[in-house]
């Protein structure tokens, strides 16, 4: 901006400078045909040719400085023209560092609730980590009870099954005994049972 209103402040002091030119210029006119006019009232016998030879240079003086009156007005035109474009285009300017402060703002709020989004985020995947990691040792927790327990009756049933086979071997005792007693003459021959360690149960 600082740059804009520097050219802008140049083109406005070309402009006073042609004005002032264009000033000068008339001024010095006036001047010239106010001598010519004396000068040919002043010489009105002899010189006569010298006072027409000095009135055409006046004129043709006149010319050029008619004409460097019209160019310089032709450029201080221009140069307006020159300014008014550039107020234009820095007015547009501003208008599009506007609309982009805007846009810059709306994209750093824009940043912000994303930032407040992932450390969010971030949190519930630390919290969901920590009860995950919970889970799996409550999980294996379990699965060492399950462990023992299945051990505990893996031992109980095969208690059982040794109970069973004893059973088993006292009745068929007891059977062969009962044939024994009921096929032989005379008092039936008792047999003790051997005595078991009751550990052994």
């Amino acid at each position: 901006m600082g740059v804009r209103y520097g050219v802008m402040l140049t083109i406005q002091e070309i402009l006073l400078i042609f004005a002032v030119i264009g000033l000068l210029g008339g001024w010095a006119v006036g001047r010239v045909a106010s001598w010519a006019s004396q000068r040919r009232g002043g010489e009105a016998g002899g010189g006569s040719d010298k006072v027409s030879h000095r009135i055409r240079g006046l004129e043709a003086d006149l010319r050029v400085a008619q004409r460097k009156n019209e160019e310089t007005e032709l450029a201080l035109e221009r140069a307006r023209e020159e300014a008014d474009t550039l107020r234009r285009e820095a007015q547009d300017r501003n208008e599009q560092l506007t609309a982009h402060s805007a846009e810059l703002e709306q994209l750093r709020q824009n940043l912000s609730d994303e930032c407040t989004k992932t450390a969010n985020l971030r949190l519930e995947l630390t919290n969901r980590a920590e009860e995950t990691i919970r889970a799996s040792v409550r999980v294996k927790d379990a699965e060492t009870e399950l462990s023992v327990a299945r051990a505990g009756s893996d031992a109980v049933l095969e208690q059982i099954q040794r109970l069973a086979a004893e059973r088993e071997e006292l009745t068929g005792r007891l059977r062969a005994l009962q044939a024994e007693v009921a096929g032989g003459t005379g008092p039936a021959k008792v047999t003790r049972l051997p005595v078991r360690d009751p550990r052994d149960r």
